[in-house]
């Protein structure tokens, strides 16, 4: 399938994708749950191998090995550092996520559980954080827009010839109403502005618009930028 073909199916990837906020405590995660026409095995080794991760996210540096750590560079002014916690093939990935920019002890855990039934993959991508503003509403867009890039990798397109315009408000809506306790599906209504102006990062950080970043890769980061309260 074609990257246009891909990007012109973006209604049907909103209504069967299950995006929801979970609130515990101080804590909080963005839970994406996607159904992918793949064998497990195939998920896995994108999330896993150099070569795939740069078509789709961006350049890992590092062991990639539980207790390990590695470096991700998508472009933006720092890196993520990333300790691998749990690695249990071709299943379960946990990992922690720092972004270079915050303190030190300011690190989330990124959760990847895949299930195989068949020829087909469930895939749950869970944030988790203690930031204590709406820290979900740009990761979660952000986690999905890097998701997007996968389907069209795994369909043998061009994930950098992705249109950033077909998804902008989209996705942004989608979050908000997630964030509120809203349906995470459609039908749903796009957002008065653009998801750059309704998403701020932690204290004066905001982030970019979609329609400003250089590329794909690094409007992934910027909306996955959070800190730890």
């Amino acid at each position: 399938m074609s990257t246009k073909l891909f990007i012109h199916d973006v209604a049907r990837w909103i209504t069967s994708t299950n995006r929801r906020v979970q609130r515990s405590g101080v804590a909080s995660s963005a839970v994406l749950r996607r159904q992918f026409d793949f064998r497990v095995e195939r998920i896995w080794t994108a999330f896993t191998d150099r070569e795939q991760l740069r078509g789709w996210f961006g350049s890992v540096s590092g062991d990639l090995r539980e207790g390990e750590t590695v470096m991700i560079d998508v472009g933006a002014p720092h890196q993520i550092t990333s300790r691998i916690l749990r690695c249990e093939r071709p299943h379960h990935l946990i990992v922690t996520w720092w972004y270079g920019g915050f303190p030190p002890n300011h690190i989330d855990e990124v959760e990847l559980r895949l299930s195989a039934k068949d020829d087909e993959t469930l895939l749950v991508l869970e944030h988790r954080s203690r930031a204590t503003d709406d820290w979900w509403f740009g990761a979660g867009s952000g986690w999905e827009f890097a998701l997007i890039k996968l389907g069209v990798l795994l369909q043998g397109g061009d994930p950098a010839a992705l249109s950033v315009e077909e998804l902008d408000q989209e996705l942004g809506a989608l979050w908000a109403s997630a964030g509120k306790g809203g349906s995470p599906n459609g039908p749903h209504h796009p957002p008065t502005k653009s998801l750059g102006h309704r998403c701020g990062c932690t204290r004066n950080r905001r982030v970019r618009s979609l329609r400003q970043a250089e590329n794909l890769s690094s409007t992934t980061l910027n909306f996955m930028i959070v800190r730890i309260a």
